[in-house]
C-alpha cells in the first residue's frame, strides 16, 4: 500500500469514516496533503522529500528514524508529538504550534521556521544548524545537548526556559 494510502486512510479513521489507523514504516513519500488529522499516526523509518502538510495536526504523533527532506508544514499542530532520531533537511516550518512535544536525537540543518511555539517542550540531543527563522515563542521549555550552530533567529522570545543547564 503507497504511503499516501495510509495517510489518507489514517485521516477517514480520525474523522470516523472509516480507514484506519496509520504506521508508516520504511516507506517513501512526496505527496501534498491538507486540512488532514494525523493525530497518532506512527512513521517509523521513513522518508519524506518535497512532502508538503498544510491546516495538518499531528497531535501526539510519533516519528522515529525518519528523513525529511525539502519538505513544507504550514499551520499545523505537533501538540504532544513525540521525534525520535529524525532528520530534517531544508524544510520550512510555518505558523505552527510544538506545545508539549518532546524531540531526542534529532537534527535540523538548514531550515527555516516562522511563528513557531515550543511551550512546554522537552529537547534531548537536538542539533539547529543553519537555520533561520523569526517570531519563535517558548515558555516552560526544557532541553539538554542543544546545539544551535550557525542559527540565526529574529523575535526570539524564550521565558522560563531552561537549555543546556
Amino acid at each position: 500500500m503507497s504511503s499516501q494510502s495510509i495517510i489518507l486512510a489514517h485521516d477517514m479513521w480520525r474523522k470516523g469514516a472509516g480507514g484506519a489507523p496509520a504506521g508508516l514504516v520504511g516507506q517513501a513519500d512526496s505527496f501534498a496533503y491538507a486540512g488532514l488529522d494525523l493525530d497518532l499516526a506512527q512513521f517509523a523509518g521513513s522518508t519524506f522529500a518535497g512532502t508538503s502538510f498544510a491546516a495538518t495536526s499531528f497531535k501526539q504523533a510519533g516519528w522515529s528514524a525518519c528523513q525529511f527532506t525539502g519538505c513544507n508544514f504550514t499551520q499545523c499542530d505537533f501538540s504532544g508529538i513525540s521525534i525520535t532520531g529524525c532528520a530534517f533537511v531544508n524544510c520550512t516550518f510555518s505558523e505552527s504550534q510544538f506545545n508539549a512535544a518532546g524531540f531526542i536525537g534529532s537534527t535540523f540543518t538548514g531550515c527555516t521556521w516562522t511563528g513557531l511555539s515550543f511551550d512546554s517542550g522537552s529537547w534531548s540531543q537536538v542539533d539547529v544548524l543553519d537555520c533561520r527563522g523569526h517570531r519563535i515563542t517558548a515558555s516552560n521549555l526544557r532541553g539538554q545537548q542543544v546545539n544551535f550552530t550557525g542559527s540565526h533567529f529574529e523575535e526570539l522570545e524564550f521565558s522560563n526556559a531552561i537549555i543546556n543547564n
